[in-house]
């Protein structure tokens, strides 16, 4: 099955309902958010700036206004669970309280504070997207 494009997704996103969905970032949102927590990955930054953040399958990605509280957890917590996602990008918590990440290479990771371990879910974060929007394409 071929990849959908960004075009097709931000179709598809745009016709969930309004509640499950985070309105897009500005480039002033962005830029705030960045000189307090550090650079936002180029594709995590563009899907900020499109989509917003919100539902994604069974899970939520945060959008701007959520990502400083998430950064800030994530600090909070790294000690009590020894979070070893040193090199990622936190996005976001599953609904059991791990953090979802955009790893250094790109790819969609979770850690799991239950089993152990980061776990890749997806290679990238449009095709994590996309696998969350498949009912909807």
């Amino acid at each position: 099955m071929e990849q959908p494009t960004t075009a097709q997704l931000l179709q598809a996103w745009k016709q969930l309902p309004e509640s499950i969905r985070y309105q897009p970032a500005t480039q002033p949102q962005i830029d705030a958010f960045e000189s307090q927590h550090g650079p936002i990955p180029p594709t995590y930054r563009e899907f900020l700036l499109q989509f917003g953040g919100g539902a994604v399958g069974s899970e939520w990605l945060d959008g701007v206004d959520q990502l400083a509280n998430t950064h800030a957890k994530f600090r909070r917590e790294r000690s009590l669970h020894a979070w070893r996602l040193d090199d990622a990008f936190v996005i976001g918590w599953d609904g059991a309280g791990n953090p979802l990440a955009i790893s250094r290479e790109g790819a969609v990771v979770v850690e799991d504070h239950n089993f152990g371990g980061v776990h890749r879910l997806a290679s990238s974060l449009m095709a994590y997207v996309a696998r969350g929007l498949g009912h909807a394409l």
